[in-house]
């Protein structure tokens, strides 16, 4: 979803600097960037323009705090080599963390077809419905994803419980302290 929110946003953002900007025409009457936009619109196939279609509807919903976090990680993603952008989407991708864990699990659970109807219930909401939505799911699935975790080992740092332990400077030897 980011992905497509961000195309659509580099597309109007394209159009935008593509001309300089012209004096607001009267009210109701489309300014040269809109009917250029349009325009590249038209030329969209349907898949794509659904898409656009699901990141506007998702912007729409979003708090005007939420909006300018996102317009933020667009000026850094906009001024970003391409190897620095595949990081920032990366990490937009990973943000969810454990919400994302869970909305895995969830959907594991359903039928193909519950779980694309569940998917897009879960984009008609609000983000803060979704992040309720996925606070509940997490209670739920919470000590299954616990088990899960635990079948695949040992977490990096030890057992559940066992204090964290810092990585020794380069040239010491683990569990040698510092030379006094």
């Amino acid at each position: 979803m980011a992905r497509a929110v961000l195309s659509l946003l580099l597309l109007g953002a394209a159009a935008v600097s593509a001309q300089p900007a012209s004096p607001r025409p009267p009210e109701g009457d489309p300014t040269v960037e809109e009917i250029q936009t349009i325009r590249k619109i038209l030329e969209l196939p349907p898949e794509r323009l659904q898409r656009m279609r699901s990141a506007i509807e998702k912007i729409e919903r979003m708090s005007p705090e939420s909006r300018r976090e996102f317009a933020a990680s667009l000026v850094r993603y906009e001024s970003a080599t391409p190897e620095e952008r595949h990081k920032l989407m990366k990490e937009m991708r990973e943000r969810g963390g454990f919400g994302s864990r869970v909305l895995v699990h969830h959907f594991k659970r359903l039928s193909a077809d519950e779980a694309k109807a569940e998917r897009a219930r879960i984009q008609a909401l609000t983000p803060e419905q979704r992040m309720e939505f996925i606070r509940k799911l997490g209670e739920k699935y919470g000590p299954e994803l616990a088990k899960e975790g635990a079948k695949g080992g040992e977490p990096k740092d030890g057992p559940p419980g066992t204090p964290k332990r810092r990585k020794p400077p380069e040239g010491e030897a683990p569990g040698v302290g510092p030379k006094l």
